[in-house]
């Protein structure tokens, strides 16, 4: 082999190893970007995966949350359409004592006498409503002077009230007022009827 072959070889072979050199390096660069590329990529799917996993936890969460409040709301409508049954029920049953008129006789006396008591006047206005006057008026004062165990000096109002029953006691200008009809006791019980009714049909 010629000098010049051989220097030619030499040099080849000088660029060879360097070619190889560099392939080789270029091929552990290519595996290191490779790698750190598939380690990011795994990381960010993952957090991509915790992210929508806890964004299906949050969304399953509220949804849970939402069903229960809307089952409570509907839950709470039903008792009060239960309770607002039973408070109908119950008025009816107080006003249809109305209907029965020795009993009613004895209820309107009674709660004249409390009115009368509670005012703490001779002289008393015994208001009542129109078929209420018709049908008692002085049957009605005598019963209330049994009750009283005195005459009273008890005048009839000329106006009927707007009641189903019962009775208002006022002095006689009217300054003070004693209100005992079907509608304000019913309201003064009212909230005490829904509490026990509340207590007997669901245990509150």
């Amino acid at each position: 082999m010629s000098e010049t072959a051989k220097f030619t070889e030499d040099i080849l072979s000088v660029a060879r190893e360097k070619s190889r050199s560099i392939i080789s390096k270029a091929q552990e660069d290519a595996d290191i970007i490779l790698n750190e590329a598939r380690s990011n990529f795994l990381r960010e799917a993952s957090e991509i995966i915790k992210t929508a996993e806890n964004d299906a936890e949050a969304t399953r969460r509220r949804q849970v949350s939402e069903a229960r409040h809307g089952l409570k709301l509907r839950e709470q409508e039903e008792k009060n359409k239960i309770l607002a049954e039973v408070l109908d029920q119950t008025k009816k049953a107080v006003f249809d004592i109305v209907g029965d008129e020795r009993r009613y006789l004895e209820y309107l006396t009674k709660v004249s006498v409390d009115g009368i008591r509670e005012i703490g006047l001779e002289s008393v206005v015994l208001h009542l409503n129109a078929n209420d006057m018709k049908r008692f008026g002085e049957r009605l004062s005598r019963e209330i002077d049994k009750r009283l165990q005195r005459a009273s000096r008890i005048e009839f109002a000329k106006e009927p009230i707007d009641t189903a029953g019962g009775a208002m006691i006022s002095n006689n200008d009217g300054t003070i007022r004693i209100v005992n009809t079907f509608e304000q006791r019913y309201e003064a019980l009212e909230s005490r009827l829904l509490i026990e009714a509340g207590k007997l049909l669901f245990n509150d």
